[in-house]
Formats: C-alpha cells, structure tokens, sequence
C-alpha cells in the first residue's frame, strides 16, 4: 500500500486527534500518562504470566494431538510445519517456535503458553507504537490498551489448547502490518505489507489480510488511476498481482474441512449470523459463564453495529482523501476482525448461540477495539470526547482485569488429574472414566495411543517430570 511519504515524527494529521494537553513543555504532560501506562503495561502483564505459570499444565490437548503430528512421525521440517493444514486454516509461522523449543524443553506443552504470553505482550507494544505514531503523546485513557491486549478472556487460547497459529500470531503481524502501512520509506512499505500478508495468509486465521491486502491495493490502484496520489499506476498494481498470488497459492493443495460437523451454508435461519457475532462481541466485555442473556445480546448489538458504522466512516473517508492513515488503519483492524467473527458465525452457528461466548474467538476481536479505541480519540465529540474515552475503557476494564477461575480450573484441574493417572496406570480408557475427562475425543483417529507411547518410552512430555496435583 503506498502513501504519501510521511516523517518519522506522530502523526498530526488533525489538532482534535491528540490529548488537549497546552503546555507541551510541562513534564507531567507527558511523563504522568507514560508513568501510568508502562505501569498498567507491566501490572497486566505480570499477571498474565503468572496466571500461565499457575494454571499451564504439561500435557498436550485436543487440536494439539493432531497438529503435532509431524513431530510424533519425525517430519517436522519448516515446510511440513509451515504448510501443515488443520481445520480451515494452515499453521504458518505458529509451529516454528516449537521446533526450537521443543527439543530444548523435552516437549513441554506449557512452552506454548508462555510463546503466546510473550506473542500478546509483544502485540500490546506494537499497538501502542502505533497509538504514538498516530495521535502523538500518550493519555491516561491509552491504559486501554494493555487493557485490551492483556484481557484474560482470551484464556483458553493460551491455557486449554495453546495454538500460537489460530490467533496470536495473526494479532501481532496484523499490528505490523498496521506499522508498515505507515512506513516512511517506499519500498519497505512495499516489502512489509507484502511480506506480513504471505505470513498471514498462511498461519491461522490471518488468512483474512489476504482478502484485505488485495482492496488496500486495488484502491491504490483507484487513487493512482484518478491522479489522487504521484504513484505510477504500474507500482500498486504490480503489488496488487503478487497479492493475489499469495492468496491464490495457499490453496495449492488444499482440502477444505469445516471446524463443526453440523456445519451448512446457508443456515436455515440466516439471522442467526449477525447474533452470533453479536454475541462474540459481547463476551468481550462481559465476563461469566457461557450463558446467553438479554443483557449480553443488547450489548452485543450495539457493540457490532458500532463497529460497522465506524468502519462505513473510515471507508467513504479513504475514497475521497488517501492522505488518511488513521482511517486506513481503522479500516484494516476493523475489516479484519469483523471477517473473522463472520466466518466464524458460518461455521459455527449450527452448534448454538452459546458457543459464541467461547473464549477462543477473543484474540482476534483484539483488532476491531483497538480501532474503536482510536476512533474515539480522533474525535472531539463536542468537547465530551474525555468523557466518552473514559466510558469505552470503563466497559472493557472488567473482563479485562476479572480472572474467570470458575471457567478455567476445571479444564486444568482435569488435565492435571488425567495426567497423573496415565503416568501411573498408563491405562487411557481407565483414566478417561476415572478422571472424567477425555484429553482427546476421538483416540483412534488421531493415534492417541501410539502418540503417548512416544512420549513414554522417550522421556517426552507428561513423562519429562511429574506432573502437580
């Protein structure tokens, strides 16, 4: 994507975008807000360490059986893991850690907790780079966004089945795909998008910047044509064909699986789709069980619509005027997330409303808030705009700070359980109905017993050290 070269200093596109501080030259201006949110940066991010410390277990779980399956047979070289198919999705860059990691840790299955906490972290400094370069200093209210990044209702992708590939991966590229939009340099910008959308395309539910990348380069492509911007027409395009290649080239081979057996397109009752999204949304926000409630629908709808309205705003604006990052930027993390939770809403609505408040979904909801947040700073709302800022972070705040240990410990107190008593039985069926947990629904389809021999008579994982109670 090419813009009009920027400087290297924030981003002032307009007065009303940054904090209405007047005397820059005071230090408490700037140093205050910085102070306040290094500390909730560190504070949210120890504690997701710790939760991960405290509640990670050593033995692999459901999807991990089968994605894992190149290192059981000895074949996990970068292109087996990279191009390795699971459900809809490729494992892209998500397994090329555990090829290093793995062999280092006896294959701790608690390793891909911690990537994912390190992956979330890093997500998390990233945006609020991005914050800096596009509105300058930092605000009291920019506490949202560690807030956001470190939401512990993301906890099953980083404690049930730690897959770095489905989410977390594709959270930090997308911010620095955000990054590179607003590269100064021509060709890095070039080289980055290009780049960041390979990877994308190819690991987890990134595959969605693919369909992005060819409409920011397409309407590149519509500003060169109608003089809007000095680019040639020849560069956009060219980047618009190695694009589309990319895209075109992950279904090389591909086989198509559906994540849900009762999976039919299209629904019976095709309002279901925006419910479910709108459920998704909400479970954001509201933490709790897995219950659908008036409350949580009310608060789903407003939240979806509100995403739609912003991003509506953001797209007339990038039409008329390319001179915009901000709204290109906004466009992307919304665009992005609101792909996700659509494909997500057909391929899942056939398992029920409540399915929708599951916690996997919530990393990649991380985008469609962080440009919310933005949006909100941008605007000036009648000399209200502190007011409404410190309302949006008030909304996020309790599920983001809130551990739902009720939701959490019997997964892991199961895991736990099953643990022990197959490291001292070695009897999978009699651990299954003793524990009452099934560490894997399917045992013969995935080898489960041949998989665990493995590990036993190699020293791996469960049997690497004991496991606590």
């Amino acid at each position: 994507m090419v813009l009009p070269t920027y400087s290297t200093m924030p981003i002032q596109a307009n007065p009303l975008i940054s904090e209405p501080n007047q005397d820059m030259n005071d230090s408490h201006f700037r140093i205050g807000p910085a102070i306040a949110v290094a500390l909730a940066a560190v504070v949210l991010g120890a504690r997701f360490f710790w939760i991960i410390r405290k509640y990670s277990v050593n033995i692999f779980f459901m999807d991990q059986w089968d994605y894992l399956t190149p290192f059981f047979q000895q074949k996990a070289t970068f292109a087996n893991l990279f191009f390795l198919e699971h459900g809809p999705h490729r494992e892209g860059v998500g397994l090329l850690a555990d090829k290093f990691l793995y062999p280092l840790t006896h294959w701790n299955a608690r390793v891909d907790s911690f990537v994912i906490g390190s992956i979330a972290f890093a997500s998390m400094l990233v945006a609020l780079r991005l914050r800096y370069l596009l509105y300058g200093a930092l605000s009291y209210s920019d506490i949202a966004i560690p807030a956001i990044c470190l939401t512990m209702q993301q906890y099953e992708m980083v404690l049930f089945t730690p897959n770095p590939s489905h989410s977390h991966f594709p959270l930090l590229m997308t911010l620095l795909y955000c990054l590179a939009l607003i590269a100064p340099n021509r060709l890095l910008r070039y080289a980055g998008i290009l780049l960041l959308n390979f990877l994308l395309i190819y690991t987890g539910f990134g595959i969605f910047m693919g369909v992005i990348t060819l409409c920011i380069f397409f309407l590149e492509s519509y500003w060169s044509g109608r003089r809007m911007i000095g680019i040639p027409f020849a560069y956009p395009f060219t980047a618009l064909l190695i694009a589309s290649a990319s895209l075109g080239s992950f279904f090389f081979h591909y086989v198509w699986q559906s994540a849900a057996a009762c999976f039919e397109l299209p629904h019976n009752h095709w309002l279901r789709y925006p419910q479910f999204m709108a459920l998704m949304f909400s479970a954001f926000v509201i933490p709790g069980a897995m219950t659908v409630t008036s409350g949580k629908k009310i608060i789903g709808w407003v939240i979806l619509l509100s995403v739609i309205i912003v991003l509506r705003h953001h797209i007339l604006r990038l039409l008329n005027s390319p001179n915009s990052p901000n709204h290109l930027i906004g466009a992307v993390l919304l665009s992005f997330s609101l792909l996700f939770a659509a494909n997500t809403a057909v391929g899942r609505c056939c398992l029920g409303p409540a399915v929708a408040l599951s916690s996997r979904y919530m990393p990649l909801l991380i985008p469609a808030f962080l440009a919310i947040y933005f949006y909100l700073l941008s605007k000036s709302w009648d000399d209200k705009r502190k007011l409404i800022v410190a309302a949006w972070v008030i909304l996020i705040l309790p599920a983001a700070v809130s551990i739902p240990r009720n939701s959490i410990r019997p997964y892991i107190n199961g895991k736990r359980q099953w643990a022990n008593c197959y490291v001292r039985t070695g009897d999978l069926q009699y651990c299954d109905k003793s524990t009452n947990f099934v560490i894997f629904p399917d045992p013969e389809r995935t080898h489960l017993q041949q998989k665990l021999d493995y590990l036993r008579q190699n020293h791996l994982n469960l049997f690497a050290e004991p496991v606590a109670q």
